[in-house]
């Protein structure tokens, strides 16, 4: 999922719908088409792309993309088949691994570093230890709602 907060779009101050589509752009030459869908993280975020700040300015960015020579059928996926697809595996490997225990192996601050992204520092350093721990405890929940709700279905 592209996710459309501005800090991830661009390192710039504020991101644009060209911003954007250059993403989709090099991840469909990475990955093909077939791997994107948009996550607008219009519940979380607290700032986006001039043009793309709601949903309602989607067909903006779609508008773009056809300029950019994106096929009808690619859009479709973009829009709904790609995410479509992917949760019918992702309930496929729920229903695989339902007595697997999570794994807490936590991944090395060296693979998370990054100049233009939050820098993460272990604990004792100074450093903002609480909002990797919020973010920590923010993705452990979000990951066990979606797993509790595709398990009721």
């Amino acid at each position: 999922m592209v996710n459309l907060y501005s800090g991830f779009i661009s390192c710039k101050k504020q991101a644009n719908i060209s911003a954007v589509a250059d993403h989709f752009d090099h991840i469909k030459e990475v990955g093909g088409p077939e791997s994107i869908g948009i996550g607008g993280d219009f519940d979380g975020a607290t700032s986006f792309p001039l043009g793309l700040e709601d949903v309602s300015k989607y067909p903006a960015l779609i508008q773009e993309l056809l300029q950019r020579n994106w096929s009808e059928s690619e859009l479709a996926g973009v829009l709904r088949l790609n995410f479509l697809r992917v949760f019918e595996e992702v309930e496929k490997v729920r229903d695989q691994l339902h007595r697997t225990l999570p794994s807490e192996v936590q991944i090395p601050l060296e693979e998370v570093q990054n100049p233009c992204r939050l820098v993460l520092k272990p604990s004792g350093s100074g450093g903002p230890q609480s909002n990797k721990s919020i973010l920590s405890g923010a993705v452990i929940l979000a990951a066990v709602l979606l797993l509790s709700s595709l398990l009721t279905l």
